[in-house]
């Protein structure tokens, strides 16, 4: 049977693993509201928009949700791990 010390360890890992997973997801959130506001602001202008503008903010949002989804599930995927030592 692991030492109580032992299964502290592993929680404060976990639990510092989670922090470092969900403060990831911070920035990209960032990103995200960054490329909307600038839509926002292209749809108000009623401009003329180059395709290769609206091109580079897909791009962005595209890889900003991706890094975003990942992370979630890494974080879904550390709780998942703690709840199964916890059980145990």
């Amino acid at each position: 049977m692991p030492k109580v010390e032992d299964k502290t360890q592993l929680k404060d890992d976990g639990d510092a693993r989670l922090r470092t997973v969900l403060s990831g997801i911070e920035p990209e959130l960032r990103r995200l509201n960054a490329v909307i506001s600038n839509l926002t602001v292209l749809a108000v202008a009623l401009d003329n928009i180059e395709p290769t503008a609206l091109t580079v903010l897909a791009e962005v949002g595209s890889d900003a949700i991706g890094r975003v989804s990942s992370s979630w599930r890494d974080a879904f995927d550390l709780v998942h791990a703690a709840q199964l030592r916890s059980a145990t």
